[in-house]
């Protein structure tokens, strides 16, 4: 029974993710510096992380703080508060954050979305630029096509192909060799602003025309750029998928930091979970049920009571805190079940990414209508129950 029943969980979770064997450097941390070249592709994670040597494959990495000093062969999938790419990127790179600096060349792609994005002057980008961001800033060269979306837009680079700037406030203060889409609340061309092939632009009827020596092509007010038709979602399609990666990314690295942090500050309560939920599954997803049908109803009954306010309040804070964190919670005890099911002396770096891998699978199957949504339902609540078992149990003890 127990066997089947942790066969079935992790099938369920697996069936739908590949998980390709490549030879791999995982590394995680509080504070992880890596002082050594890495032969392969590297999986890194911490609250602070600095790349100060090569990496000869990809790079995935995530943490509060993210520095990259060295050259990455291959692509780079990076997310964090602060992201700062100094060095050569091989590939493509990708990465969202809270405030992003590039300083370096990028042989492929360069796809980003954060809060302040900053391009700087001497980057080059060999494949199109596609970003957004609160307040973005393009310097260096791209030889590809920019996308760019905003709250606000400073472009003072050399732009090689087609730009397409939409913002709230656009300054051009560079070189655009290509045709140019200006749309904004807000237009200024800077002394030092080229656009060689003219102009496409809007501005609201209040703004004056958009006019330069500036401009050497044709200048065209075009009310159409304004309007949601073909052109327009194949042209903004760009920034808005550019924005949803940088969501969908910011919250797989918030997962996978909230399950490094519990991995950090626990020792034993995992693995003692995961024995629990070997040992008595079916009474694990009972608890985990009523957990979730109960508690909202017993806050209720605290909060009409002056007295048992306090209290209710502390227990709807746990349950929201549960709600929101339930998916990294079910992959870190699933990890942790698969490892003492098969008996793994994993150390927990390989619990944290195989944890991570769950999550994913978590999030995947919950696309599933009905069957994917019952699936992830009933694996949280079966962690869950474990979950409040074991905290049971050692209080238990204490007492």
């Amino acid at each position: 029974m127990r066997r089947s029943l942790s066969l079935t969980l992790a099938a369920a979770l697996l069936s739908l993710t590949a998980l390709p064997a490549l030879a791999a450097t995982l590394q995680a941390g509080e504070t992880l510096t890596i002082s050594g070249p890495i032969r392969d592709n590297a999986y890194l994670a911490g609250g602070n992380v600095i790349i100060d040597e090569p990496v000869n494959g990809d790079l995935l990495v995530a943490g509060g703080d993210v520095t990259v000093n060295a050259a990455v062969k291959q692509d780079i999938l990076a997310g964090g508060g602060n992201l700062y790419i100094e060095n050569t990127v091989g590939g493509d790179l990708r990465a969202a954050g809270g405030q992003i600096r590039i300083r370096s060349t990028v042989n492929g792609d360069l796809v980003v979305a954060g809060g302040t994005v900053d391009i700087r002057e001497g980057s080059v980008v060999q494949g199109d630029l596609i970003v957004a961001g609160g307040d973005v800033r393009i310097g260096g060269t791209v030889n590809g096509t920019i996308y760019a979306r905003g709250g606000s837009v400073l472009f003072t680079g050399i732009a090689k192909g087609k730009v397409d700037l939409r913002a709230g406030e656009i300054t051009m203060n560079g070189t655009v060799d290509g045709p140019a889409i200006l749309v904004g609340k807000k237009i200024s061309l800077g002394s030092q602003a080229k656009l060689m092939r003219g102009v496409r632009y809007w501005l609201p009827k209040t703004e004056p025309p958009l006019t330069g020596t500036q401009i050497q092509g044709e200048i065209v007010f075009d009310p159409s750029l304004m309007k949601v038709n073909t052109e327009t979602v194949k042209i903004g399609g760009a920034g808005f998928l550019a924005a949803l990666a940088g969501i969908s990314i910011i919250v797989v690295l918030s997962a996978a930091f909230v399950i490094l942090l519990l991995l950090l500050l626990t020792k034993t309560f995992f693995p003692d979970t995961a024995r629990i939920l070997l040992k008595k599954p079916w009474k694990s997803l009972l608890y985990g049920f009523l957990f979730f049908a109960v508690t909202p109803m017993a806050v209720f009954l605290f909060l009409i009571t002056i007295i048992g306010a306090p209290v209710g309040l502390l227990i709807m804070a746990m349950y929201v805190f549960a709600f929101i964190f339930a998916k990294p919670l079910t992959a870190l005890v699933l990890a942790q079940t698969i490892a003492v099911r098969y008996k793994k002396h994993w150390g927990k770096t390989m619990v944290f990414f195989l944890a991570v891998i769950l999550y994913l699978a978590l999030k995947i199957v919950g696309l599933i209508p009905i069957v994917g949504w019952i699936a992830v339902a009933a694996s949280i609540c079966f962690a869950f129950g474990a979950l409040m078992m074991t905290k049971w149990a050692k209080f238990a003890k204490v007492r």
